[in-house]
């Protein structure tokens, strides 16, 4: 199993990892996509949001940015007198209860590229399997 780092890459640019076309998903806020991953690519057609348990991987990954990432940064800042330890914990609970929305569509990007990328033989592109 080989690492294939352009279907990865083509994934976290916001491409289809089977055709290299640009997602755009429509939102009212420019650059800013809240929770709209389109279900298939309207390229290729191929599928994005898999079987019931597909996401999963999803939610590991916007789990794991904001524990591994953004709270270390908010216990730092508290470790350095940035701010006092009332307002570290107002910004752990708000980026508990906001980022998740907010990193969403990035936290999917990062899951269908690493999935692909060590899989990449379930490509439609492939003449493999595009479902379970």
């Amino acid at each position: 199993m080989q690492f294939r780092r352009d279907i990865f890459w083509r994934s976290f640019s916001g491409r289809c990892v089977n055709c290299d076309q640009l997602l755009r998903t429509e939102t009212g806020l420019k650059g800013l996509q809240l929770m709209n991953i389109p279900d298939d690519c309207p390229h290729c057609h191929m599928v994005l949001r898999r079987r019931d348990g597909f996401f999963l991987g999803a939610i590991v990954w916007n789990y794991g940015l904001i524990v591994f990432g953004v709270l270390p940064l908010i216990l730092l800042g508290y470790h350095w007198d940035w701010y006092t330890g009332k307002t570290a914990v107002t910004l752990s609970v708000g980026a508990a209860l906001i980022l998740p929305f907010l990193i969403h569509n990035l936290a999917w990007r990062i899951w269908i590229g690493l999935y692909y990328a060590f899989l990449p033989e379930q490509l439609p592109k492939l003449c493999r399997r595009t479902d379970d």
